[in-house]
C-alpha cells in the first residue's frame, strides 16, 4: 500500500501544518482502531476478542496528516500501522515520512512547541523508540509467519530427536510441556523455513538494512531539531539489530543449500574466501582470523587479515589453524547462537595456549588489546548493546587478547545476562571454563598484561569475587570457600545449585529454606533480590502462593525504590515481576495490578511475557496504551 503522495503537503490556510486535533473525534477514532485485546483466557467474561484495524490506522492517520494536521503523533501511529501491514519496508516508509516532517514543518509541526520546549512534541517520537521493539520482534521469519520471537523461543524446546533419547526424561517433559502450551518446535519452524525461498529472505535482510539507515537519518534529523531534548531509538535500532541477525543467519543458511552464482574473477582455482563466511564481518578491527602467536616466545600479536588466503585441505601453519578455528566459531556463533559449543571453542584453544607449559604461566603470552578495542567494547557495554557486545567480545576471544584479559570474560557474562534466559547454557559454559581457568592459574587476576595494564580492572576483580571465581570463593564474598574435586568446583556446592538438588529430591522446602538462609548471609542486595526471588519461585511451584506473595511484593516494592528498571538486565527484573503476576493469578486473579505487569513484562523480557501466555497476539501488550 504506498503512502499517499500529498503527505508532505502544506495544508491550506494560515498554518502548512494545519491545526492541532488532539482532543477531535478523529483522534479516538485512530486510537480505537489501534486497539488490540489481550489473547488471555477471560473466563466467566468471555468475550469477542477485538483485533487492531491496522488498514483503517493507514487511512485516517494518513488522511487527517495530508489534509488538516501534521502531527507527530498521527505519524508514529501510522508508522505503527505500516509495520503491521507491511512489515520492515511499511516501517522504513513511516521513519521517512517523519523525519520529513521534523525537517519541513519544524516551525508548525504538532504538538507544538511551549515557550521553545520541544519536550512535549519529543514524546510521540519517544514512545516510538522505546516501545515498538515488540512489534519488531514479531515480524515473521518465514513464510508460515512464524515470528523472530517464536523463533527465538523454538531454539530453546529439545527436538523430538533429543527428547526421545535414551535417559533424556527432563528433555522430553519440557517438550510435552512447550507442545502442549503451544510453543513453536523446532521442527515446526524449520519447515517454515524450508517452504521460505531464498530470494524472501535477501529482501526480508535489505528491508531491516534500509529501516536501520533510516533510523541513522531520523536520528540525525532530530538532534539537529530537538538539541538536548531529541528523542533516544536505541530500543527500536536494537530490536531491528536482533531480528537483522537472525535474518541474516536464515539467508546464509539458503545461500549454502543453494548459493548465489559467483564470477569467475572471484575465486581462483576452486579456493574458498575465508573471509566471506556468513555475511557478518569481523568487528573492532580485530582479525577475522587471528593468528595465536608462537606459544613460548614469538610474537604474540600476530594474525592473518581476513579473507587473506585460501583454504586448503590442511591448516600450514599454526596460524592458519588459528584462523580456521576462529572462522569456525563464527560461523557456529552465527548459526546457533544458544549452543556453546563456539564459546568453548575458542577457549579451550587460547586458555590451551596458557596451559601448554610446564606448569607456570608465561606472561609473554598475555597480549594485551589495542585502545580502540578496549574502547569499544566498553561503549556497547554502557549503552546495552548486548547482541553486538556478546560478538563483538567473541571476536577479541579468538585473537590473542583472549588469552588473559579477564575483562572480555565480564563483558560476555553480562551480555548474556542482558540477552536473556534463552543465554543462560551459554553463560554457564563460559562461566565454568573461566572457574577452570582461575583455578589453574589463580594469580591470573592478579598479572599485567603486555602493556603493563592489569589483567582485570578493580571493577572486574569485584565481578571476580562476587561471581565466586576467585580462589573459590563463593558470591557472598565472605572468604569461605567451595570445595573443589579434580581441579574443578564440586558441583551442586553453590546455594542455588543445592536448592535445586533438594528439589528434584522431592524436599522443595529444604530447596527454599537454603535459598531464604543464604540471602539473610549476604551482603549484597542484588544477591539477596536474586536468592529470594529463587525461592518464591520454588514456592509458586509447590503450591505456596499465600506465602510466596508478600516476598513477592516486597521484591517488586524494591524494583520501584531502586528503579532497577533503569540499570539492571531485563530478564533478570522480568523474572520477580513474573512471579508476582503469576502468584497474584493464584491468590487474587482480579488484581487490576496484573495488566500493568504483563505490559512490563513485555517491554522487559518478551520471550518471558510470551510463555505466561500460552499464545501470542497480533499486536503488542505494552503498546495497548494510547501512546501519548
Amino acid at each position: 500500500m504506498p503512502l499517499r503522495d500529498d503527505l508532505l503537503t502544506p495544508i491550506a490556510g494560515e498554518n502548512p501544518a494545519g491545526v492541532e486535533l488532539r482532543y477531535d473525534p478523529v483522534f479516538d477514532k485512530i486510537k480505537e482502531a489501534r486497539r488490540e485485546d489481550l489473547d488471555v483466557p477471560a473466563g466467566d467474561w468471555e468475550a469477542p476478542r477485538k483485533i487492531a484495524d491496522w488498514p483503517q490506522v493507514i487511512r485516517l492517520s494518513s488522511e487527517t496528516i495530508a489534509t488538516r494536521s501534521k502531527d507527530l503523533q498521527l505519524a508514529v501511529w501510522l508508522t505503527e500501522a505500516l509495520l503491521w501491514r507491511e512489515g520492515f519496508s511499511g516501517l522504513r516508509n513511516g521513519l521517512e515520512l517523519i523525519r520529513d516532517l521534523l525537517a519541513e514543518f519544524w516551525e508548525q509541526l504538532y504538538p507544538e512547541l511551549e515557550d521553545g520546549d520541544a519536550e512535549m512534541r519529543a514524546a510521540p517520537l519517544d514512545w516510538l523508540g522505546s516501545k515498538l521493539g515488540v512489534s519488531i520482534r514479531l515480524q515473521p521469519l518465514n513464510a508460515h509467519g512464524h515470528t523472530y520471537l517464536q523463533y527465538r523461543e523454538s531454539q530453546s524446546i529439545p527436538t523430538e530427536a533429543e527428547a526421545e533419547a535414551e535417559y533424556e526424561d527432563t528433555k522430553r517433559t519440557a517438550r510435552a510441556a512447550a507442545i502442549q502450551q503451544g510453543r513453536i518446535t523446532p521442527e515446526a519452524f524449520e519447515q517454515g523455513f524450508a517452504a521460505t525461498p531464498k530470494e524472501w529472505y535477501k529482501l526480508l535482510v535489505d528491508e531491516i538494512a534500509r529501516s536501520l539507515d533510516a533510523i541513522v537519518e531520523l536520528d540525525r534529523v532530530g538532534e539537529e531539531r530537538f538539541g538536548a531534548d531529541a528523542p533516544s531509538y536505541r530500543t527500536l535500532r536494537e530490536a531491528l539489530q536482533e531480528v537483522q541477525r537472525a535474518a541474516e543467519q536464515l539467508l546464509a543458511r539458503k545461500l549454502q543449500a543453494d548459493p548465489d552464482p559467483v564470477a569467475e574473477s572471484a575465486q581462483s582455482d576452486g579456493a574458498v574466501d575465508v573471509g566471506s563466511g556468513t555475511g557478518h564481518e569481523p568487528t573492532l578491527g580485530v582479525p577475522a582470523l587471528a593468528g595465536s602467536g608462537s606459544v613460548g616466545g614469538a610474537a604474540a600479536g600476530a594474525a592473518v587479515p581476513a579473507g587473506s588466503g585460501a583454504i586448503t585441505p590442511m591448516p600450514t601453519s599454526r596460524e592458519d589453524a588459528a584462523a580456521r578455528i576462529a572462522a569456525a566459531a563464527r560461523y557456529l556463533r552465527d548459526t546457533v547462537p544458544l549452543d556453546p559449543a563456539s564459546y568453548l571453542l575458542l577457549r579451550g584453544f587460547r586458555w590451551g595456549e596458557l596451559r601448554a607449559g610446564s606448569g607456570d604461566l608465561d606472561p609473554t603470552l598475555l597480549a594485551a588489546p589495542p585502545t580502540d578495542v578496549r574502547v569499544h567494547l566498553k561503549q556497547q557495554l554502557l549503552d546495552g548493546r548486548w547482541d553486538e557486545l556478546l560478538n563483538a567480545a567473541e571476536e577479541v576471544m579468538a585473537a590473542p587478547y583472549g588469552r588473559g584479559w579477564l575483562d572480555l570474560q565480564r563483558y560476555v557474562l553480562t551480555a548474556c545476562e542482558g540477552l536473556g534466559s534463552e543465554y543462560d547454557a551459554v553463560a554457564a559454559a563460559v562461566r565454568g571454563a573461566l572457574r577452570a581457568l582461575l583455578q589453574d592459574f589463580p594469580e591470573l587476576p592478579e598479572l599485567t598484561l603486555m602493556d603493563d595494564s592489569p589483567t582485570s580492572n578493580r571493577e572486574t576483580g569485584a565481578w571476580l569475587r562476587a561471581e565466586g571465581l576467585l580462589g573459590g570463593a563463593d558470591a557472598s564474598g565472605d572468604g569461605s570457600t567451595v570445595p573443589f574435586e579434580g581441579g574443578r568446583p564440586a558441583r551442586g556446592r553453590l546455594p542455588e545449585d543445592r536448592a535445586i538438588e533438594r528439589v528434584r529430591a522431592g524436599e522443595p522446602q529444604k530447596g527454599i529454606e537454603i535459598l531464604i538462609q543464604e540471602a539473610a548471609q549476604r551482603d549484597s542486595a542484588r544477591a539477596r533480590f536474586l536468592l529470594r526471588t529463587r525461592a518464591a519461585g520454588i514456592m509458586l511451584e509447590i503450591g505456596m502462593a499465600n506465602v510466596a506473595l508478600p516476598i513477592l511484593r516486597e521484591l517488586v516494592e524494591q524494583v520501584e525504590k531502586y528503579q532497577l528498571e533503569e540499570w539492571e538486565a531485563g530478564n533478570v527484573v522480568a523474572e520477580s515481576l513474573g512471579l508476582f503476576y503469576q502468584c497474584l493469578g493464584q491468590v487474587d486473579a482480579d488484581n487490576p495490578t496484573r495488566e500493568e505487569l504483563y505490559l512490563r513484562i513485555c517491554r522487559l523480557d518478551p520471550l518471558r511475557a510470551i510463555r505466561l501466555v500460552s499464545t501470542a497476539g497480533n499486536g503488542a501488550a505494552d503498546e495497548y496504551g494510547q501512546g501519548g
